[in-house]
């Protein structure tokens, strides 16, 4: 009787060994089966490939470009360089999206497949909102994005943006950037607002000591508009553009740059003969 009580402890803790032992070898089983599986369909997949990729019926046929009024689609399929007619599984969508992405005129680009041997591009164009004279003319987007020199024959009716240098781009982009997007802001807010004799302007150009100053296209006046409070600036001076209409006051020149305070040159026959004019200022609470 007590020899059994002796033994029986061992022989309790010998029995969860083997229980752990069994459920081990149970999952180590269950994992290698699993690896396994794994390894074969990794084998028959890389073989399926294999076949699909060498196979005549997925090769690409047709290559379909979406969005393009801009851009011509002949440009982009130089840009793409995808030649004898490649099979549609060895197509990297990555690196198409890249190319085409190269051209300037777009900003957005997505690719998909369309099985067994088309490829679909579909882009979206830059759209310009004036125009960057540099050396030469550049097209400027809503994001402050200089993308694409103005070419020779393009029709175009954008504000021009002065006031900049290349060398000014080249040496602190992120600073003419931060600039070019003040006046992007100034001319949203015209187009919102529409103020008479603004909805037209000819030339936006930017000076670092006395802000923004604007030129309209039909009668030339020109209209300094400082650095900000542009929505409260425009709004009074449609007011002012609206009474000075009335009066049949030709104007020269408006100072907005304090929105308290705007000071309006008019245009005498004399004055606009010699390019002086008398000057008058109006305060409005």
């Amino acid at each position: 009787m007590s020899q059994e009580k002796f033994f029986r402890p061992k022989r309790k803790e010998i029995e969860r060994v083997g229980e752990k032992l069994h459920g081990w070898l149970k999952k180590s089983i269950r994992i290698a089966f699993q690896l396994l599986l794994l390894a074969l369909s990794l084998l028959v997949g890389h073989h399926l490939y294999l076949s699909l990729s060498e196979d005549s019926f997925f090769h690409l046929k047709e290559i379909e470009i979406r969005g393009c009024q801009k851009i011509e689609e002949k440009s982009l399929h130089s840009l793409l360089g995808l030649e004898g007619r490649p099979n549609l599984f060895t197509i990297s969508l990555k690196e198409i999206c890249k190319k085409v992405s190269s051209h300037p005129w777009v900003e957005e680009v997505r690719v998909r497949k369309v099985f067994p041997d088309r490829l679909v591009i579909e882009i979206k164009e830059r759209k310009p909102v004036a125009i960057l004279q540099l050396d030469e003319l550049y097209y400027l987007d809503s994001k402050g994005v200089i993308f694409s020199p103005v070419g020779e024959r393009d029709g175009y009716n954008f504000p021009f943006v002065t006031g900049f240098t290349k060398l000014a781009v080249e040496k602190d982009p992120q600073d003419v950037k931060d600039l070019l997007l003040k006046v992007l802001e100034l001319l949203k807010t015209i187009e919102q607002e529409r103020v008479p004799l603004l909805e037209r302007i000819s030339e936006v150009h930017m000076d670092r000591q006395e802000g923004i100053h604007l030129f309209t296209q039909t009668e030339g006046i020109k209209v300094r508009m400082g650095w900000d409070q542009f929505r409260e600036k425009l709004k009074r001076l449609s007011l002012i553009l609206k009474d000075l209409r009335k009066r049949g006051i030709p104007v020269a020149f408006i100072d907005c740059s304090d929105v308290r305070r705007m000071v309006v040159r008019r245009v005498s026959q004399e004055g606009h003969e010699k390019g002086g004019g008398e000057r008058w200022a109006k305060r409005i609470h």
